[in-house]
């Protein structure tokens, strides 16, 4: 699974603020807030689980189970919140299942109570590189723009997007490479892209 993310304290009606056009697709805003989320559900799991050896076992459990749940995500929650209570779970199922230590339930309250302070953080990063994508979009030429937003904002297949521009499949992968390298250039002049 690959993994991009967002803010900590905000939710999913503050993404869809930023593309007010087209609201993301499910995908892209997991992706988009489970790698904001990422780095700070790994410090909490690593607060959590004693065996660091098993700390990658409940990450990946942790985003699978998000994953599939998304559907249930409370927009009115914190999605690192959320996020780290799936976390919490997991690691207490895994506990039980492998016989691994995990911290005791009153001081991974303690932990969560501490983790949320840092959630609000998250909000204005990802909205700035959001806006930084989409300027970039913006000074794409037409043809180019425009294959970008039908398949990553549209979730349509090349080969439906071949057929609404007349074209063939290589011609558009080929475009659509084009426009991700202009674009990843705008935004490392940006400072988004390393």
């Amino acid at each position: 699974m690959q993994l991009l993310l967002s803010p900590a304290g905000s939710n999913i009606q503050d993404l869809q603020m930023t593309h007010p056009q087209k609201p993301p697709t499910a995908h892209e805003v997991f992706e988009l807030l489970a790698r904001d989320h990422a780095d700070h559900l790994m410090v909490f799991l690593r607060a959590v689980v004693y065996d660091r050896s098993l700390v990658d076992d409940v990450f990946q459990e942790t985003m699978m189970v998000a994953w599939r749940r998304l559907a249930d995500f409370d927009k009115s929650r914190s999605f690192g919140a959320w996020l780290r209570g799936i976390g919490s779970r997991v690691a207490m199922d895994m506990a039980g299942r492998r016989r691994m230590a995990i911290v005791d339930p009153t001081i991974l309250a303690e932990i969560e109570q501490h983790s949320a302070c840092f959630d609000g953080d998250h909000a204005l990063s990802f909205q700035s590189r959001m806006s930084a994508v989409d300027e970039c979009l913006e000074r794409l030429p037409d043809m180019y723009a425009e294959v970008i937003r039908m398949v990553y904002r549209t979730d349509s297949p090349v080969r439906a997007v071949a057929t609404t521009l007349h074209s063939n499949e290589e011609s558009i992968k080929k475009r659509l490479q084009r426009a991700r390298a202009m674009l990843g250039e705008c935004l490392q002049r940006k400072g988004v892209l390393a």
